[in-house]
């Protein structure tokens, strides 16, 4: 054959594979969706909280608070809703980071802003405290209801250490569950944060009061 008749044989044999609908190196990205092309995911963040019953005790000992344990269906930025037994995320939201990053500085903020306790830090300062606070994220999600907004529930178990002996004096669990006004992500995302501050707000005066009492 030819160099001429090689050509227009490979010529036809090309419009015959696009005529049936055959894709060919170099002419698919044409018809996708490039990464990174669409709209990025919207982002939500949860606050700290900053106002507490005026008869907390004023403590005179330094705390240390470790980053909250979560499993890893909490342990991501997508943001997660639930029915029964199945865990789904919401699409095209996030939190601004996994939820035991995006938590651990709030819990040391709302220690400072309840003004009862003059020293508390993350486990990033070098210093020896007298309690280290331990917590574990036990729910973090939106969860269906039969009809109408989620409910979005929040739980958080925590233990209290005395250092340097690392003696146990006290543990528990809290758990709040608060129902979005609406199905929107902008009312999901107040639910949790209420929910959030709620569950801080007994964190901070069940640390400060059982430190004080041991």
């Amino acid at each position: 054959m030819s160099r001429s008749t090689e050509t227009t044989a490979l010529t036809v044999s090309r419009r015959q594979l696009l005529g049936f609908g055959v894709s060919l190196p170099g002419l698919t990205i044409a018809g996708c969706q490039l990464p990174g092309s669409g709209p990025p995911p919207r982002e939500f963040r949860v606050t700290q909280k900053s106002t507490f019953d005026e008869d907390l005790p004023h403590v005179d000992w330094s705390l240390v608070v470790e980053r909250p344990n979560a499993d890893r269906s909490i342990d991501t930025p997508r943001i997660a809703r639930t029915s029964g037994v199945e865990i789904e995320y919401y699409a095209g939201a996030t939190w601004i980071d996994r939820p035991p990053v995006m938590i651990e500085p709030l819990i040391v903020q709302s220690f400072r802003s309840s003004k009862a306790i003059d020293v508390v830090a993350d486990r990033g300062f070098d210093f020896e405290p007298d309690f280290l606070l331990q917590t574990d994220i036990a729910a973090f999600e939106a969860m269906e209801t039969a009809s109408g907004p989620p409910d979005v529930r929040v739980a958080m178990a925590a233990t209290l250490i005395r250092m340097p002996r690392r003696e146990v004096v006290g543990t528990t669990e809290i758990e709040e569950t608060v129902t979005a006004q609406a199905s929107d992500l902008e009312s999901i995302a107040v639910a949790f944060d209420e929910a959030l501050g709620r569950v801080l707000k007994r964190l901070i005066e069940w640390t400060l009061r059982t430190g004080e009492a041991a």
